[in-house]
């Protein structure tokens, strides 16, 4: 790419008069910099960095000196607007599918964007990091975002992923436990999928989506309000083989509908609700509050209950910890 081009896309002034006149890749950590790479600077000190792996070009919104008048250095004013107007450039040369869908959505399609027709490119969250991947995305792809206003100003044509069918019609609905669901759809009968019905919407659009093609035993890797059955002894056991079990969940946007999900489902059952932090969904003496995972088991000893929904610590990570506490045990 020209750094004349450059210069239109971003807005920016070139502060120097340079010995190169172009660039082959763009990217954003200085460490992954190779020959003939533009580097957008968020952080003037690895500018250097930048310069001895080969830099060609340099992006940014604040001063600083010219270390190489041989390669190019361009101000902007927002490193940010900056890289919406480089991807959103590289992308509108392509004709498109694009769309933007919730959190559960795209951990699903995560799970299974690789078994479709076509390419399904997922968007990272921070932009800067689409730059490793971008030049991989081809005519013709399907491009799939959390964030609807990131998606609308790197590439306007898009749409909700929730409305690619306008309603589901799930019939004879048993849900044989809080993981766990039988159900008709679409005239096919789905046995005992392990997929609480919270989720049933996110999951039959998948489907759709995807054409039918579903390796349900794929959804193990599926951790949202997924369970981790323990012993008395808070040793783990197989799925199913115990009444009592921890449910875990680190994404703060999840944490209203699966307190109130545990609450209706399972109100048969005790339930012990444990954060990091005070959650707004709960009254104060509903929730115990922990500032590390080594806290649980000590607390877990000490009271009864059927369930633990456990906020600020994902399902690996509580796994880990549980396997681990096994193992020290065993050394004694």
């Amino acid at each position: 790419m020209q750094i004349s081009s450059i210069l239109d896309i971003v807005d920016g002034s070139l502060l120097n008069s340079p010995s190169i006149s172009f660039i082959y890749s763009i990217k954003t950590n200085a460490n992954k910099v190779k020959e003939g790479d533009l580097f957008i600077a968020r952080d003037l000190n690895d500018i250097n960095i930048a310069i001895t792996n080969g830099a060609f070009a340099i992006i940014l919104d604040t001063n600083s000196a010219i270390l190489d008048n041989e390669i190019a250095w361009i101000k902007v004013k927002d490193i940010d607007t900056c890289i919406i107007k480089l991807i959103r450039y590289k992308l509108s040369i392509l004709n498109l599918e694009a769309y933007f869908c919730d959190k559960i959505t795209y951990q699903l399609l995560k799970i299974y964007s690789s078994h479709f027709s076509k390419s399904i490119k997922l968007i990272p969250t921070k932009l800067e990091n689409l730059f490793k991947n971008i030049d991989e995305i081809e005519q013709n792809d399907i491009i799939i975002s959390l964030n609807e206003e990131i998606l609308g100003k790197i590439y306007p044509h898009n749409k909700d992923f929730s409305k690619i069918t306008k309603k589901l019609e799930i019939e004879n609905l048993i849900e044989h436990s809080l993981f766990e669901t039988s159900f008709s759809f679409n005239n096919q009968y789905f046995s005992k999928i392990k997929i609480p019905s919270l989720y049933l919407a996110q999951f039959l659009r998948i489907h759709i989506f995807l054409g039918g093609n579903i390796d349900f035993s794929k959804l193990k890797m599926f951790n949202n309000l997924k369970p981790l059955f323990i012993d008395r002894n808070l040793n783990l056991i197989e799925f199913g083989r115990s009444d009592r079990f921890i449910i875990s969940q680190d994404t703060q946007s999840l944490f209203a509908n699966e307190i109130l999900y545990m609450k209706i489902k399972y109100k048969y059952a005790k339930t012990i609700f444990i954060t990091t932090n005070y959650s707004e969904y709960l009254k104060e003496d509903e929730q115990i509050l922990i500032k590390e995972l080594d806290e649980l088991k000590p607390i877990l000893n000490k009271i009864k209950f059927n369930a633990i929904y456990l906020m600020g610590f994902n399902y690996n990570q509580v796994q880990e910890y549980l396997l681990k506490s096994e193992k020290s045990l065993t050394l004694f």
